[in-house]
């Protein structure tokens, strides 16, 4: 689509602001359309710098949409109109665990906080260009770790034998490895680190576990170049049963300043977060950051 086009489809779809989430869940409500298809956000987290932004494009009727090539192009949006377009990506589509969805990713960079609006264009197979489009808010600074800041030397939750798990994790087949160190020996320690935060039996989108099976197939490959992590998101696991009105949120989550669930973040030797990624996030994104920090 030309740009003149997209920037009037997107000035003529307008688009709802994105509002933080609630904790534990990820974002589901659909932030604007084009006339059929609906643009639904999934990050909540968007901040001056680089961001990977997440989001599904739904059909009434029809639901997710997942073969279709889609571009994202990002508007400045001032008192004197919609400026732009600033930049252009190419979002790809990411499946989630069991193959019955997933959502489309695009990295993004933003120089100053505000408004954008961001016009997406996705074409299916012999199909024609059609235009959608969101806006979001931009803070000055992210809510979690920023790239290249010093992640929170944390005191977090530990387990010394299979019998402490059920104090530490809600995994139904938890690795005793990624909970023998806190993140503040981890981080202590030279060699890089992933932490990745959920709760695999409570989780609100069915992504947590899985996600934490991915974190296990990477550790083991890995082999002790890295330390790997998982924080259960709840710290009372053995006192919810399945009500979590009685649920206590993880003083380290509070830490990390995590509202949604799952995220997942990648240290190097010192330290200093080098990728992170609010949802879930696949192997192969988590083995291109490790790669970063741990050739």
């Amino acid at each position: 689509m030309a740009i003149g086009a997209m920037a009037a489809a997107f000035a003529a779809c307008g688009g709802a602001s994105v509002e933080p989430t609630p904790v534990l869940t990820e974002p589901t409500a659909p932030e604007s359309s084009g006339e059929d298809i609906v643009a639904v956000l999934a990050t909540s987290d968007i901040a001056v710098g680089d961001n990977r932004i997440v989001f599904g494009l739904i059909e009434p009727g029809r639901g997710g949409i997942k073969d279709a090539e889609v571009v994202v192009q990002t508007f400045l949006i001032t008192d004197q109109g919609i400026d732009g377009p600033k930049q252009t990506a190419e979002a790809k589509f990411i499946t989630w665990p069991g193959g019955i969805g997933g959502v489309f990713v695009v990295h993004l960079s933003f120089d100053e906080p505000g408004p954008r609006g961001l016009g997406i264009v996705m074409r299916e197979t012999g199909g024609e260009e059609i235009p959608v489009s969101a806006t979001i808010e931009v803070q000055a600074e992210s809510l979690s770790p920023a790239i290249g800041s010093q992640a929170p030397a944390s005191e977090s939750k530990t387990a010394k034998n299979a019998s402490d798990l059920p104090e530490v994790t809600t995994d139904l087949r938890p690795d005793l490895d990624l909970y023998t160190l806190t993140v503040k020996e981890a981080l202590a320690s030279p060699v890089p680190l992933l932490v990745t935060f959920a709760s695999p039996a409570y989780c609100q989108t069915a992504t947590c576990g899985p996600q934490v099976d991915v974190v296990k197939d990477l550790k083991d490959n890995r082999s002790g170049s890295m330390n790997f992590i998982h924080i259960e998101v709840f710290d009372n696991p053995t006192e919810i049963e399945g009500d979590l009105t009685r649920a206590k949120i993880s003083p380290t989550m509070e830490e990390w300043g995590l509202v949604t669930e799952p995220w997942t973040f990648v240290m190097d030797g010192q330290g200093a977060v080098r990728a992170k990624f609010e949802g879930f996030v696949t192997a192969a994104e988590l083995e291109a950051a490790i790669a970063e920090v741990a050739p």
